[in-house]
């Protein structure tokens, strides 16, 4: 070895696809793959394989397994971190409305968005937050909003925990219909179940006494 190749060790390129080893960051690797992941997905949907995530990573596959166990546990990762950017924005609009029913609308309004806006990836990353990967976080925001809803009505809060789940549902579904149907734009989507939604609020009050 030449001193210059001593002298110089930061200067010496790590060969292209090498495994992740000393001198790599590997939280950065993991975001690039995850990156490709989405290309990927966007190509191929479900059936992406995890040699072409290579591929568009510029890697090995040896280099995508030193991070990932397979192609389930980049999915699960690829799911958190969506469901992080999702929760981020349920509680900066919620956050910021001026009250309940703009609050509803405004959780609607970011969920109908990141599946339009992730149209090839919400049907590969959905399933997954439906088993419990991620999905606490948004239902946790949705949980919340929807006590806060009930207990303004002096209705049982315990109504919540399903209404969450059934409401992310009922989204994902909708959603994944009106993406590729286009019936109406998206304000008036996010109108329509956001009134299902008030409409529900407003049957979940208990009945007036005599």
């Amino acid at each position: 070895m030449t001193s210059d190749a001593v002298s110089r060790p930061d200067d010496v390129r790590r060969i292209r696809g090498r495994p992740p080893g000393p001198g790599v960051d590997l939280l950065a690797r993991r975001e690039t793959l995850l990156d490709a992941a989405e290309l990927a997905i966007g190509a191929s949907g479900n059936e992406f394989s995890l040699g072409q995530v290579a591929d568009l990573a510029g890697l090995t596959r040896s280099a995508v397994y030193a991070v990932f166990d397979d192609k389930n546990d980049l999915i699960a990762s690829l799911t958190r971190r969506h469901t992080a950017r999702i929760t981020d924005h349920l509680g900066a609009a919620v956050t910021g409305a001026p009250d309940l029913q703009a609050a509803t609308r405004a959780a609607v309004e970011v969920l109908v968005e990141w599946v339009e806006n992730e149209s090839s990836l919400a049907p590969v990353l959905m399933p997954q937050m439906h088993r419990g990967v991620g999905h606490s976080a948004i239902t946790g925001y949705l949980e919340t909003l929807l006590e806060q809803g009930f207990a303004t009505l002096g209705s049982d809060v315990r109504a919540a925990g399903p209404w969450a789940r059934a409401l992310i549902g009922a989204i994902s579904v909708t959603v994944g219909w009106w993406v590729r149907e286009r019936t109406m734009d998206r304000d008036e989507l996010v109108d329509h179940l956001t009134s299902l939604l008030w409409s529900g609020f407003q049957g979940a009050q208990p009945p007036s006494d005599p």
